[in-house]
């Protein structure tokens, strides 16, 4: 039974890595000049990204108020088998807000020497579920907290930088 855990868990990641790889690079066909210029000089992996993600970049999430002003905040961030994964508090702006309004977009920075911009959408999970208690152990580990709430993020476009 936990050989079969394990080698699920390992498809999903395979799965989720190829799935990341191509939207970056299908954001890149589809971006402009400018956004071309910049981010296909070297971008990274999506094996890279999710090392971000699990690292201790500074990580900012926007989403979108109820009357359409946009709000900027830092946000919890992991990556587990290869899925993102926002942790929100429910007494957050962001939690209203993605409550309303699923669209989202995370920047990870570290310093000069990476970037990524993610935009997706945030679904929450069952609290309850086998993977919220997964993500909260990568939350714990990470930040050495947790949140109340979770959300996965599905990556919808991306554009990710690195210097060379």
């Amino acid at each position: 039974m936990i050989i079969l855990s394990v080698r699920t868990c390992l498809l999903v990641a395979e799965t989720s890595l190829s799935s990341l790889d191509s939207i970056i690079k299908n954001s890149l066909n589809n971006a402009s000049t400018h956004t071309k210029g910049v981010y296909s000089q070297n971008p990274l992996t999506a094996s890279e990204v999710i090392e971000m993600a699990n690292s201790r970049v500074l990580t900012l999430a926007a989403t979108v108020r109820p009357d359409g002003r946009p709000h900027l905040s830092p946000t919890d961030f992991v990556a587990v088998d290869g899925i993102f994964y926002l942790g929100v508090d429910e007494a957050t702006a962001r939690y209203r807000n993605l409550k309303q309004n699923p669209a989202v977009t995370v920047m990870l920075a570290d310093d000069r020497k990476r970037q990524a911009i993610l935009e997706g959408n945030a679904k929450f999970l069952d609290m309850n579920s086998g993977t919220a208690t997964r993500v909260l152990e990568a939350l714990k580990k990470k930040y050495g907290w947790v949140t109340d709430a979770l959300a996965e993020f599905q990556t919808t476009r991306a554009f990710t930088w690195k210097a060379k």
